[in-house]
């Protein structure tokens, strides 16, 4: 199968390394960091392309963008795929993080894939978002016990059973989590979202959630400099958890992947500042 996918960070990059080790041939494209993605395209034999041409001849195409930056897409980046592409929205909405700031319809409840779907004029399918990127580092194959699951949103059942297959490959078994509209399901704060859970677990989490956004999702009735002050301490927290995280993985020589999934659970509470992890590891060097 031919998959393109734009946007080569820890979730596209990462789905390009599953892909691409189930022999499909995938294109790879993003806006920024050109090493990275010739680092990539050398690691696994990916096809580099511009975001122009990336979908060309695409049985799907993978949108692994910063939300924000969908509307500075290319005016017909998708119209050389196939004429029945799969469109695959990994998104999610974080009004806090500098990458995002305020969308004010999504703000007003409108699912973040049905926005990415209008400002794209293409049907869309939700998935590989609810998950932390390093799961998509794992490939679990089927039948494994305790294998985790995940979600899968959108209107199209023939594009979804193709991404249910993707999903397979990658290591999850898929879950039906209804048509784009009840993809809120799957947006962060929702209790299935980078909750490790299997298929009955995925259920019971979308069957639970609720449709509000909780404050520390919302971000329209905050002021400029609230938000911006908001930005600078994500900032810094994540600067100092991936230090955190490539220190823990040079002490115990393990992946980036592991060290990261090891700290998420030790502090998934979420009641340790960034100076307390670091701290932790620094002094700790591993975790028991």
């Amino acid at each position: 199968m031919k998959i393109a996918i734009i946007g080569t960070g820890r979730i596209g990059g990462n789905l390009a390394r599953q892909f691409t080790k189930w022999g499909h041939a995938v294109a790879i494209a993003n806006s920024g960091n050109a090493q990275a993605l010739q680092n990539l395209a050398q690691e696994t034999g990916a096809k580099l392309a511009t975001i122009q041409d990336v979908a060309e001849g695409a049985e799907v195409v993978i949108i692994s963008i910063p939300i924000k930056r969908i509307p500075s897409l290319p005016s017909g980046f998708l119209d050389k795929a196939a004429p029945s592409v799969v469109v695959i929205d990994t998104n999610n909405y974080y009004p806090f993080m500098h990458r995002d700031g305020v969308i004010e319809e999504i703000e007003k409840g409108l699912p973040e894939s049905r926005w990415v779907e209008q400002q794209i004029k293409r049907p869309v399918i939700k998935a590989f978002n609810a998950t932390p990127w390093y799961n998509l580092t794992w490939g679990v194959p089927a039948g494994t016990p305790g294998r985790l699951a995940l979600p899968v949103a959108g209107d199209d059942s023939a594009a979804k059973a193709i991404v249910f297959k993707l999903v397979d490959q990658v290591g999850f078994d898929p879950v039906d989590a209804g048509g784009l509209d009840e993809s809120w399901r799957l947006q962060p704060g929702k209790p299935v979202y980078c909750v490790d859970l299997d298929v009955s677990g995925v259920q019971q989490a979308l069957a639970a959630a609720s449709p509000e956004r909780g404050p520390e999702l919302t971000g329209s009735h905050l002021s400029k400099e609230v938000i911006q002050a908001a930005h600078e301490q994500q900032s810094a927290f994540y600067e100092k958890y991936f230090k955190a995280c490539l220190l823990l993985a040079e002490a115990n020589d393990w992946t980036e992947a592991k060290a990261t999934k090891a700290l998420h659970l030790r502090f998934e509470k979420g009641d340790k500042s960034p100076d307390d992890i670091l701290n932790f590891v620094l002094e700790q060097q591993r975790l028991d």
